[in-house]
């Protein structure tokens, strides 16, 4: 039997992209609001032709003040959360978040500049001042659904660089987050057609995000049941079958040292039963991930490994043949998008 090739493939699986990257989700409409006075109007066009976010948030304080309860509010809160969003210089849209949080500032608008506040943070490397903000809208608005899901990017991508800290709190985020969309509780203004592909965008990649930080944390059972969800959630991802057939050849392999130690006997029988078949669902695992990782650059080094290790292990189950090894990855290439 085979050394374990799984510490090797977790080195390289957290360096790799987990989720593609928040889903945008529109919450307001951007249509006309006859209610709004003719000033009101004059005001918010004027931020919308300013030539940069410092003006734009300028003259959105000065609508802002004068007309607190306008209902132009929301809509020029997340035009202006993605213009600042979208500052590339990382000082600036610090600043500028900051200034963006203190204008909108009712907690109905945690989830509009919440996700850019914490992000700014992120991006400037200060992360707990970002887990402390993101803390602070939650206690205002604890259902910022988008928020929830911005924190459980955050804190998913610093255990991807080898940084647990935050492991126990991205995953309480991310157990929210899931029981928020399982709930069916959609953020207000949000169309029913978005809501519905963000949850379907979204869902499995929370699940998939907990499923490693469970691992992190040491709750393998709890991870392997969080990747086999978002594996059933969205069977073309081959990376929840990558980390599933990692962790299982873990537990494959401590299962044959004590089987290797056990004396003749039924429970020598018994714990080779366990033991082979723990392999056949590796095999099974590592097929998947090879059939759906083909082709992806992101995932080139592990799928190259994966195949390796499944020729191996193949051809042990198999009297040293590979014969039909092709054919059961061929079966799981037909669930690729």
């Amino acid at each position: 039997m085979k050394n374990s090739f799984s510490n090797k493939i977790i080195a390289v699986v957290l360096g790799a992209v987990l989720m593609s990257g928040i889903p945008v989700i529109a919450q307001q409409q951007q249509g006309s609001h006859p209610e709004a006075s003719a000033d009101e109007q004059k005001l918010a066009r004027s931020i919308s032709t300013a030539p940069d976010a410092a003006a734009k948030l300028k003259l959105a304080e000065e609508l802002i003040k004068k007309y607190p309860k306008t209902s132009l509010r929301p809509v020029v809160a997340e035009n202006l959360a993605n213009q600042v969003g979208g500052v590339t210089d990382h000082a600036q849209k610090l600043a500028l978040a900051q200034q963006l949080q203190t204008i909108f500032n009712s907690p109905a608008e945690g989830d509009i500049v919440g996700p850019v506040v914490v992000q700014a943070y992120a991006d400037a490397n200060q992360f707990d001042d970002a887990f402390a903000k993101g803390a602070e809208f939650l206690a205002r608005t604890p259902d910022a659904l988008i928020l929830l899901v911005q924190l459980v990017a955050i804190g998913t991508d610093q255990v991807k660089k080898q940084n647990p800290k935050f492991v126990a709190q991205t995953i309480q985020y991310a157990t929210q987050a899931i029981a928020l969309i399982e709930a069916d509780k959609k953020p207000t203004g949000v169309e029913d057609a978005r809501w519905t592909t963000y949850k379907a965008q979204t869902l499995p990649g929370i699940y998939q995000s907990r499923g490693l930080l469970n691992f992190a944390k040491g709750a393998r059972n709890e991870g392997k049941a969080d990747y086999l969800k978002a594996a059933q959630l969205n069977p073309s991802d081959a990376f929840n079958f990558i980390m599933l057939g990692a962790m299982i050849n873990d537990e494959y392999q401590s299962e044959a040292k004590q089987y290797q130690a056990m004396p003749p006997g039924p429970a020598r029988d018994a714990q080779l039963k366990k033991v082979q078949d723990l392999l056949d669902a590796v095999i099974d695992l590592y097929a998947h991930g090879v059939a759906l990782s083909e082709g992806s650059a992101a995932l080139q080094t592990i799928h190259q490994q994966y195949l390796q290790d499944l020729e191996t292990y193949y051809k042990y189950r198999h009297h040293g043949s590979s014969e039909g090894m092709q054919e059961l990855i061929g079966k799981y290439k037909q669930t690729k998008p």
